[in-house]
């Protein structure tokens, strides 16, 4: 059993976010003992995490990661799809507004340019 700062400590994870994962019920703890009721967690609770964290990484919100851990490999993978296209399309649209500024930018230059030559 594995205590909450040995648990961040091991999946690189705050306090906070442990916590809020248990308030969620998204990884609640294995065991929670003493008058304190100091949370404790088994290796399989360990394992959750650093799939959830992997998942976070993957850019997954907390509702998908939910209905991924509750799914079989097949449910999994759907969902994996949903991620991705919704990524995707996530990126096509930073890139749209990259290409803005791009031309906002070159269009700030050229007036420095002309205003220079003045």
């Amino acid at each position: 059993m594995k205590t909450v700062r040995e648990v961040c400590q091991y999946a690189g994870v705050t306090r906070k976010t442990l916590f809020y994962y248990d308030r969620i019920g998204l990884l609640k703890p294995s065991v929670r003992k003493g008058s304190q009721k100091h949370k404790l967690y088994d290796e399989e609770a360990v394992e959750r995490l650093l799939e959830i964290r992997r998942y976070r990484e993957a850019g997954y919100d907390i509702r998908e990661i939910r209905k991924a851990l509750a799914q079989d490999t097949e449910g999994r993978l759907k969902i994996c799809e949903t991620v991705i296209a919704r990524l995707s399309a996530a990126q096509a649209e930073t890139e749209k507004k990259i290409s803005r500024a791009e031309m906002i930018r070159k269009e700030l230059e050229e007036k420095k340019t002309g205003s220079a030559g003045r």
